[in-house]
């Protein structure tokens, strides 16, 4: 049986400094939610949340789906965000100060939770196991501070999915394989979270696979950056300096003619804590 194992530090470098990049990380984060907003209330609902219960989530960010949770549960209950990251919190915290929701922030490490087993009702994480050092050490963590018959629930993305039409398949493939493998710590972390989940001895596991797709080449690459991508797999000597251009080249000309495609599948996943 594979496990996710700890990587080299230069992958998901940008996201394990986000303070040094707090502003783009800040647009990033604001873009991405006008996207896949919807996939981000599925991951919620998930969570089965009801008034009075308590909640975590790890890589909060801007906090805002912490803030959705922190409104399900009302004021008898709370929600705590936690993230590496103190710019992106204390933007967090001065954003959600006012609404004087049962809400904080807090700075931590989610491989290594400041919390008493069983504090929590559900724990919520998307699009941060991916850039872990060892998530299969981060969900049994999570279960560890969720009480019994709680729930753990999130979204990853699965960047080996990554589709692009009307370009040479081979260079693609080459393209993607940066991407996966070299960009992110765990660019197919998505598809084994119903494992780890059940792994860390959760049941009732719940997995769905969803789709992104991208009309246009702008959108594309503000969400996956994919210019350093090629330009990686060139570095590595995966494809030529002629490949990078005209594969890049051909979208541009799929994109002013409308012909242009590209997708992404993610995982939401769940499971009840035994």
């Amino acid at each position: 049986m594979t496990t996710q194992t700890a990587v080299a530090p230069e992958r998901s470098i940008r996201w394990r400094n986000a303070d040094q990049h707090a502003a783009g990380a800040v647009r990033y984060l604001e873009m991405l939610t006008g996207i896949v907003q919807s996939h981000k209330d599925r991951s919620i609902e998930l969570l089965n949340l009801k008034p009075g219960q308590s909640a975590i989530e790890i890589g909060c960010g801007m906090g805002r789906e912490s803030e959705a949770m922190a409104r399900l549960v009302g004021p008898g209950g709370k929600v705590v965000g936690i993230d590496a990251s103190q710019a992106l919190l204390d933007q967090a915290t001065a954003r959600t100060a006012p609404l004087g929701l049962p809400l904080e922030f807090r700075r931590g490490d989610a491989h290594k939770l400041p919390f008493a087993n069983n504090s929590f009702d559900a724990a919520r994480g998307e699009r941060v196991f991916e850039h872990l050092a060892d998530p299969a050490g981060a969900v049994p963590e999570l279960a560890r501070v969720v009480r019994p018959g709680g729930r753990i629930a999130g979204l990853e993305p699965d960047f080996e999915t990554i589709a692009v039409a009307g370009v040479p398949l081979a260079v693609t493939r080459a393209i993607l394989r940066h991407k996966t493998d070299i960009a992110i710590a765990h660019g197919t972390i998505g598809r084994e979270m119903r494992r780890l989940l059940q792994e860390a001895g959760c049941h009732d596991l719940h997995s769905e696979t969803v789709a992104v797709t991208f009309p246009t080449l702008k959108m594309f690459e503000d969400v996956l950056s994919m210019r350093n991508n090629v330009e990686g797999a060139r570095a590595e000597g995966w494809i030529t300096e002629q490949q990078a251009t005209s594969w890049w080249a051909d979208l541009e000309e799929l994109d002013r003619t409308g012909g242009f495609f590209a997708s992404l599948c993610g995982m939401f996943f769940a499971g009840t804590v035994s």
